[in-house]
């Protein structure tokens, strides 16, 4: 273990708790911040279609065409 010295100055009954309610809140916040600032991680939740699928409902249904590479000559 790279850093296992810091068990000589932190205590494991008090550093592992800490740590992991660390990565606990930390985690909580992303995600909070991933709810909140943005549009569509709620409508992915909710179950709603994205909006590429929706725009090509509009159009007929029809799927856009595929896009083929094309080898450049030299």
């Amino acid at each position: 273990m790279i850093y296992g010295k810091i068990w000589c100055v932190v205590k494991p009954s008090v550093g592992v708790p800490l740590f992991l309610s660390a990565v606990a809140i930390g985690s909580f916040l992303v995600h909070l911040m991933l709810l909140t600032h943005t549009t569509w991680v709620p409508r992915f939740l909710e179950g709603r279609p994205a909006a590429a699928v929706k725009a090509a409902s509009d159009t007929g249904g029809a799927p856009p065409p595929p896009v083929v590479a094309q080898k450049s000559q030299s």
